[in-house]
């Protein structure tokens, strides 16, 4: 019997070691691994207990060979029904269950150290349970298999529970056969079940993995010696396979890779196969089975397949999204309309160019003149074309090593590059000029159209490419100043002037917050009497630090910035706080001139402002003369006149300044609201000849008849004064009379005058002699 208790319990022992090494291969199942302890304590516990039960001695020693008996056949039973537990997914509450294992520990001492068939009983009863809990766990939704194994757990729920009521000492030979026979077989059972679900997940992860890459997006191919031993749909698709075909070209690398990137292909496969540890990034061109060019982005590492060693390689076909870049960097690089590259292309090529000890090179702006006219008069669908034909002439006349890039609108670029000398730049301006001589054909018509032209040189002109871009737009804006197609290269005066102009536009608005113009007054006077009859007023800029700007600078600043509102309000402001000072001082005034803007009659409310500015000060309304240009007047007849016709009315005097500068018509002059006509400095200037002489005397017989007074400008010398009288003229304004003088001096000049003309007046009149 004791003999067939030490087989019952090396069994045990050894079916729960066979558990431990199947867990071993598959640690994933803990449900094995708490089966095999749970076995190996059910053998040591078997051994511990009936084995040597009869062998020791009564005393302490029994009773710690007891105590550990219970202990492993306790601790068996728990870690059996946690794996049962494990086994549907499920977690043993640990901090239940030890408290009730120590519970059952303290029973069953307290039991045997007074009744032992008591302890048996208890004992009996524990492990019964604990196997009908397992038996109930895997009963429960189990397939048949499971339910089978739950069978083996009844089984041994009945050995355990009829042991002790068989033969006292639970002893019998019915038990040890019994109990024998069902460990057996619920231990194979157990192992049985544990391999067969085991394989089971096994085969289910291998099919869903299988299907992840049956259905991958991203090519999946394993390589060994360069030959395809699998490849999923994805990557067969990728190169062009026929589906379902599993055919494959005998040298792959000959078939899909090109000539020239073999070597790298076939370097990576063997570091692929030598370093388990590989992961190679990798993007290059492959050729599908067609032929055509293909660019694969892969990751490749290592793998076993098959108990070799082979690459896998993870792909994605990225030729798609290669050619969306590439047309969109095109779309960002080339002009839409003429196709040729943009201002973004030339920027990136001059910095490109552009570096230390870079070769020389010229670039060329070019500006098609009065483009905005054909815009305007024929429709942009014409100016495109027009556009068009253009960039398509220069493109196909050009040399090649001239580069032509559209900047925008109507501005092209020219980089020639191999050619700093100034002698082969202006050869090949020359040549562009002469390409727009003959008209282009553009939607039924013939169109002629010209070009100006600027040329900067690297390095002397500039060291980078927004330098030269700048120097050769300035270049090119200078030579649209004069008359038809012209061509210049760069000085280096244009920066300055250009910086200038700049600086003026940035400053103005300061300059008129915190009022730094100043107004000079130019003495006008009656002709023949050569006494004062009037000023105009000269505005001036005094920058803080800088000194005085020209008027010649910062007045066409101001009308191009649309600051010359501000600027003629400022001015109209000052003219008329001066003679209110002037009329403070001396009890009358003589009228000041002042040059108005044609922009200034743009605003609705500009002469219900100087309406309103001249009765605030209480100034009679004639002692303001307001100029404008007889360009400005003709340019802008529809908003000028109906202004010019209410001051009039207002008795603000109103005259027509630089005659004989513009396009005047007889029509005009009668119709324009004018009390006075200022003749140019270019009529007076060739004074006395007799041509010049006879145009000022028609001029001013024509002024004469309107009832105007005619002043001579620009008035240099006695003769050109004692001329301009003899010949009509009312009023005179030049350097040889007066110079433009400080608000002081003008208001010393204008007193000395008024007591002339008092002391004039007040004198008694002679009676005619008998």
């Amino acid at each position: 019997m004791t003999l067939l208790l030490l087989i019952s319990a090396g069994l045990n022992v050894m079916f729960g070691i066979a558990l431990l090494l199947l867990w071993q291969q598959d640690r994933r199942f803990a449900y094995v691994r708490w089966w095999g302890f749970s076995w190996i304590l059910l053998g040591c516990g078997l051994s511990l207990g009936p084995v040597l039960h009869g062998v020791i001695a009564a005393g302490p020693a029994q009773d710690i060979q007891s105590l550990l008996a219970s202990m492993a056949l306790m601790a068996s039973q728990l870690l059996q029904v946690a794996g049962a537990f494990d086994y549907r997914g499920r977690t043993l509450r640990w901090g239940r269950a030890l408290p009730l294992f120590a519970t059952t520990m303290l029973v069953l001492a307290v039991l045997g150290s007074r009744d032992f068939r008591s302890a048996l009983l208890f004992g009996a009863t524990v492990m019964a349970l604990g196997c009908m809990t397992s038996a109930f766990l895997l009963w429960r939704r189990g397939r048949r298999s499971e339910r089978w194994v739950s069978l083996g757990f009844l089984a041994l729920a009945l050995v355990h529970f009829s042991a002790p009521w068989l033969e006292p000492q639970a002893r019998s030979m019915i038990t040890y056969v019994s109990g024998l026979l069902v460990q057996t077989t619920l231990s194979l059972g157990l192992i049985l079940l544990s391999v067969a679900r085991a394989h089971a997940e096994t085969r289910r992860q291998t099919e869903r993995f299988s299907k992840l890459a049956e259905h991958s997006l991203q090519g999946l191919v394993v390589l060994q010696n360069h030959q395809v031993v699998y490849a999923n749909p994805a990557a067969r698709d990728i190169f062009g396979f026929a589906p379902g075909s599993s055919e494959q070209p005998e040298d792959l690398v000959n078939a899909l890779v090109p000539q020239e990137l073999r070597n790298a292909a076939r370097e990576r496969h063997q570091r692929a196969l030598s370093n388990p540890e590989a992961r190679i990034e990798w993007e290059a061109t492959r050729l599908d089975m067609q032929g055509r060019p293909l660019l694969i982005r892969g990751l490749s590492s290592h793998l076993e397949w098959d108990g070799a060693p082979a690459e896998l390689m993870v792909m994605v076909d990225d030729s798609s999204r290669q050619r969306a870049v590439d047309a969109l960097r095109r779309q960002a690089l080339h002009d839409e309309l003429t196709d040729l590259p943009n201002r973004n292309f030339a920027l990136e090529r001059l910095r490109e160019m552009t570096y230390l000890g870079a070769p020389p090179f010229a670039l060329i702006s070019a500006d098609l003149d009065r483009f905005q006219l054909v815009n305007e008069s024929l429709g942009h669908a014409v100016g495109d074309a027009l556009l068009k034909a253009v960039a398509r002439r220069l493109c196909n006349r050009l040399p090649p090593q001239a580069q032509l890039t559209r900047l925008g609108e109507d501005q092209f670029l020219v980089l020639l590059e191999g050619e700093a000398d100034s002698a082969s730049v202006q050869v090949l301006a020359k040549q562009m000029l002469a390409l727009l001589d003959t008209p282009f054909a553009v939607e039924g018509a013939e169109l002629f159209v010209h070009m100006s032209l600027g040329a900067a040189l690297f390095p002397q002109d500039g060291g980078d490419g927004a330098s030269l871009l700048r120097a050769a737009d300035s270049a090119m804006h200078r030579a649209k100043g004069s008359a038809g197609a012209s061509f210049m290269f760069f000085d280096i005066a244009m920066n300055g002037a250009s910086r200038a102009r700049l600086d003026a536009e940035q400053s103005l608005g300061k300059a008129i917050t915190e009022r730094e113009f100043l107004l000079e007054y130019q003495p006008k006077f009656r002709a023949g009497s050569r006494q004062l009859c009037g000023f105009e007023a000269l505005v001036r800029w005094e920058r803080p630090g800088k000194g005085r700007v020209s008027p010649a600078d910062f007045v066409p600043a101001a009308e191009r910035t649309g600051q010359i509102k501000a600027l003629g309000e400022l001015i109209l402001d000052i003219a008329t706080a001066q003679l209110r000072a002037w009329l403070d001082a001396e009890g009358q005034v003589l009228p000041v001139a002042v040059n108005v803007s044609p922009l200034q009659f743009d605003d609705a409310g500009f002469t219900s402002r100087l309406l309103a500015l001249l009765d605030e000060r209480h100034l009679p309304h004639d002692a303001l003369e307001v100029e404008i240009t007889e360009t400005a007047a003709i340019g802008h007849v529809d908003r000028v006149l109906p202004q010019l016709h209410r001051l009039r009315k207002a008795g603000v005097l109103c005259s027509l300044d630089d005659f004989g500068t513009g396009q005047s018509s007889l029509t005009m002059l009668r119709n324009l609201p004018i009390s006075t006509m200022k003749l140019d400095r270019s009529m007076i200037d060739p004074l006395p000849e007799a041509q010049a002489s006879a145009v000022v005397r028609a001029t001013c017989v024509l002024g004469h008849s309107l009832q105007l007074e005619i002043v001579a400008e620009g008035v240099e010398t006695e003769v050109q004064a004692q001329a301009a009288e003899a010949l009509g003229c009312t009023q005179l304004q030049g350097y040889h009379l007066g110079r433009p003088l400080s608000a002081a001096a003008a208001g010393v000049l204008l007193a000395a005058a008024l007591g002339v003309q008092l002391r004039t007046d007040s004198m008694p009149t002679q009676p005619p002699s008998v």
